[in-house]
């Protein structure tokens, strides 16, 4: 088990509620100034997505 999925399991969310909140987050900091502002945030975020897509 990877360190992403400890955390995503920390969320205490249901599993298929993740990805969506994930992609909401994602979905906010595009509209509030993209890479420019949360560029690191948004690697960050895909990251664990990926973690996400991985665990189901």
């Amino acid at each position: 088990m990877s360190d992403e999925q400890d955390i995503l399991r920390a969320l205490d969310l249901p599993q298929e509620a993740i990805p969506r909140f994930l992609a909401h987050a994602a979905q906010f900091c595009i509209d509030h100034g993209g890479q420019r502002h949360y560029g690191e945030l948004l690697a960050l975020l895909a990251r664990y997505q990926a973690a996400a897509t991985e665990e189901r």
